[in-house]
């Protein structure tokens, strides 16, 4: 074997686990004692998970502590991110987004999808950066990008058309914002051409849905009734999906069902929108996240995301998923145990279903893509935040800590003397 790992704990199980790695796949999963291979890991009894998902973010606008949002809100966020983009070079943004992605791959996150503006101001700038990005980092991080229309498309021709060439210049989902549309009904036009630009590209859809406070939108609504027209089930996600707080039972228990036939995937941000959202509402305050609780009895599919770093919309982040799913389970008032296990999956196994992962987990023939902390159950993972001990990706180890913080040579990281305080 090129790689085994011994006496580790079984994610799942619980149970002691040795896996041998051979051409970048894991080869031999055992309970019981394997030879050494020519390189090896004593885990020491930590726990071995497949690597993190990162399922939704924005790496053009990550670390900007220099915009200072003075209400908070999310409206002040917009229109600051809307004055600055057409300043942004190429350079500032590979700049930017290498910190975050030194982030998340030191806290094992070995995929991501990215929400790049497409728009009349942005043009195909910012996509055209973070497609270099993604190039730049194929060997460490699977980075899948959304042509995000953040204007809107209903009456605007011009994004319409910035969408269909950005799925030539690199982009891998359609995305799409239609709350921000005037009504329901230029919403579900915006939902219209999304479907169209999608479905002659074979490409998922990627919505951000109903991130308000106002309870009038229900897009997500119009969102899955859609995707059961157009037999896209299982392939759109929805983000955010704010005002679903603010929706009263019978509105909810309508779309609910819609959602489960749709198999729509929710990806809630849950530590922006706490921060972000309900600062206009007055009391009691709205919390700004879905049901996860209810969607998760009902079959649907959640995750959680980050969203953004220490910028405009959110001045805290580490890119440590756990630490996002430890925001879900508190807000969600997950505290059982089979619920602390699903928010402990949220940004694994969960988000490997939403980004469309194949053999994601520590099965022989799966990927070696590896993380290894210390932790001997979920509620002990999402609680203590562990440093990762091992990160591994494709058998290769990118990330190793014993006492002293080791980066693979591998990793492109120039910028690592950079701070991420700014």
């Amino acid at each position: 074997m090129d790689l085994t790992i011994h006496n580790a704990i079984n994610d799942k199980t619980w149970r002691p686990i040795n896996i041998g790695i051979n051409n970048g796949k894991i080869a031999v999963v055992d309970e019981g004692s394997i030879p050494v291979g020519a390189r090896s890991i004593d885990a020491e009894g930590a726990m071995l998970s497949p690597a993190f998902i990162e399922p939704h973010f924005h790496l053009e606008n990550s670390v900007m502590p220099e915009y200072v949002n003075k209400s908070g809100t999310l409206g002040e966020a917009i229109r600051i991110a809307e004055q600055i983009k057409d300043q942004l070079t190429a350079e500032d943004i590979m700049r930017r987004s290498t910190i975050a992605l030194r982030e998340a791959i030191l806290n094992g996150v070995l995929w991501m999808r990215d929400h790049t503006d497409v728009d009349e101001v942005a043009k195909l700038d910012l996509l055209d950066a973070v497609v270099a990005v993604r190039e730049k980092f194929k060997h460490v991080i699977d980075i899948q990008i959304v042509a995000f229309p953040q204007f809107g498309l209903a009456d605007n021709p011009e994004s319409v058309d910035l969408v269909w060439q950005a799925m030539d210049a690199g982009a891998d989902l359609v995305g799409g914002v239609p709350h921000r549309e005037k009504d329901m009904d230029k919403a579900a036009r915006q939902i219209e051409l999304a479907f169209e630009i999608a479905l002659a590209n074979n490409a998922d859809i990627d919505m951000h849905v109903d991130e308000t406070d106002d309870p009038y939108w229900h897009t997500l609504e119009l969102l899955a009734e859609k995707t059961i027209e157009s037999d896209y089930q299982g392939r759109v996600t929805a983000a955010h999906c704010c005002a679903m707080a603010a929706w009263d039972e019978k509105l909810f228990q309508r779309i609910l069902p819609k959602l489960v036939e749709a198999q729509i995937n929710i990806c809630t941000n849950t530590p922006v929108n706490l921060v972000i959202q309900g600062r206009e509402s007055g009391h009691p305050t709205r919390r700004g996240i879905p049901r996860v609780k209810d969607l998760l009895e009902a079959g649907v599919n959640v995750t959680c995301g980050q969203d953004d770093l220490q910028n405009m919309f959110y001045p805290f982040g580490n890119m440590d998923m756990l630490s996002v799913a430890n925001f879900v389970a508190h807000t969600a008032h997950m505290s059982s145990e089979q619920e602390i296990k699903e928010a402990f999956d949220m940004p694994r196994y969960r988000a490997a279903k939403v980004l469309g992962l194949d053999g994601y987990g520590l099965a022989v023939g799966a990927e070696a893509n590896l993380v290894l902390f210390r932790a001997n159950s979920a509620a002990d993972a999402l609680r203590k935040h562990h440093e990762r001990l091992y990160v591994i990706r494709k058998g290769e180890i990118l990330v190793q800590s014993e006492r002293k913080l080791t980066l693979s040579p591998a990793l492109p990281f120039e910028y690592e003397h950079l701070e991420i305080s700014g």
